[in-house]
């Protein structure tokens, strides 16, 4: 029984924290940030994808690109 309870408080109410913690910033941020439509390349074709604001940049830099003005991929 003491095993059990040790691990709660050694493992499990620190994840717990650090999760409320990390909502926490989040919110306090302004929130997440809205969804991107992306032309991801995959298979040697481009597929349609939404991907967090945040993970755009990344998206751009390997290879994906922003549908054209008509909001096609290539």
């Amino acid at each position: 029984m003491k095993t059990g309870r040790a691990l709660i408080v050694a493992v499990i109410v620190p994840l717990m924290v650090m999760t409320i913690l990390a909502a926490g910033a989040v919110l306090a941020a302004g929130g997440p940030m809205p969804k991107e439509t992306v032309c991801h390349f995959a298979q040697n074709k481009y597929v349609e994808i939404s991907v967090s604001g945040n993970a755009l940049p990344a998206h751009l830099r390997h290879g994906d690109v922003t549908p054209d003005e008509y909001g096609d991929c290539p």
